[in-house]
């Protein structure tokens, strides 16, 4: 037949009963992989090469082994139109032989019945293969139509997946952004020997350089002045306290048959609390107690509690302009 190489839908048969009919059975179980694509569109039928299918026009040729060749063939669900007949020719003849095995055993009516039956079938049947026929006359321009959709379509990918990757390019740049060249500072480097624009924050989380022994000298007698200069300027000492001795930074007070205490300053400014540096008591117990009963002195925890009176006595009077009493507390 002149339409062999043809394509044609797989379900051009059939109908929205098809799946209840013998023959859709017979048709899936006939449906074999015989046909085999080969290279420039050629095409097996039964093991018979086939040449592309070439039409020739009024005023030109319509050739799909030509520039064609290159746009993608889409086969899905195609069958070619010489298994479809072969396959309604086969049907019917199947049915046409079932036919003739049973009628003997039916009556007359049963068999006018079933004749009738067949011969409708079959007319259905062999007239949508008459319009498949008729229509498979456009199946190329039809298959060259889908290939083309389908080759614009992998051309639309391709522009996405460009389109996707120039901005994905483009989000990324900021971070390979090369900055400008930093004269200004490189100058000042180079002109003064360092950079004077580091923040203060850097200073104070790097160690300071260890003090020699005459900075360490100046700095416990600047301290020894700072203690004598608020002493002398009307820091409140309880009379008990009045004997005391300014030496390497310290203020030492003692109470005799009481206690020793050495206090400093850790920084210069005004109403900043007495910082305790020790304390001796200098209360002793009996000796000739046993060691069960003589009561032991915690030296650590009398600094402590004394620490947090000074504090106190110097938050509370913080916006005061006279100097709160913390020596007087502290005894």
């Amino acid at each position: 037949m002149g339409h062999d190489m043809q394509r044609v839908p797989s379900t051009t048969l059939s109908g929205p009963d098809s799946a209840s009919r013998p023959e859709s059975r017979h048709l899936d179980a006939m449906h074999t992989a015989n046909d085999q694509l080969l290279p420039n569109g050629t095409q097996a039928y039964n093991g018979e090469i086939a040449e592309p299918w070439t039409q020739n026009g009024a005023n030109g040729d319509t050739n799909l082994s030509g520039s064609d060749a290159e746009l993608p063939q889409v086969d899905a669900k195609m069958i070619p139109l010489s298994i479809t007949i072969s396959r309604l020719i086969t049907y019917a003849y199947t049915e046409l032989v079932t036919l003739v095995d049973t009628l003997p055993a039916r009556t007359d009516a049963d068999r006018r019945s079933e004749i009738l039956k067949y011969t409708d079938h079959m007319t259905d049947m062999l007239t949508k293969l008459l319009v498949l026929v008729r229509w498979a006359k456009h199946a190329p321009q039809i298959q060259k139509c889908q290939n083309i959709i389908a080759y614009l379509d992998s051309q639309n990918r391709y522009f996405d997946c460009a389109v996707d990757s120039i901005y994905a390019a483009f989000m990324s740049m900021p971070g390979v952004r090369m900055r400008n060249y930093d004269v200004g500072n490189a100058a000042e480097i180079l002109s003064t020997g360092s950079y004077q624009r580091l923040p203060v924050a850097i200073k104070r989380m790097v160690l300071p350089p260890k003090l020699s022994k005459h900075q360490v000298r100046e700095t416990l007698e600047a301290i020894s002045g700072i203690i004598r200069k608020r002493i002398l300027c009307g820091e409140p000492v309880p009379l008990a306290m009045r004997r005391y001795v300014i030496k390497n930074g310290r203020i030492v007070f003692t109470v005799p048959g009481e206690f020793e205490a050495q206090l400093t300053l850790l920084q210069y400014e005004d109403n900043i609390p007495w910082h305790i540096v020790s304390v001796r008591v200098l209360v002793a117990g009996d000796s000739l107690l046993p060691s069960e009963q003589q009561i032991a002195v915690n030296t650590r925890q009398i600094v402590e509690f004394a620490q947090q009176i000074l504090v106190g006595a110097s938050t509370q009077n913080q916006d005061s302009s006279v100097q709160p009493p913390q020596l007087v507390q502290l005894y």
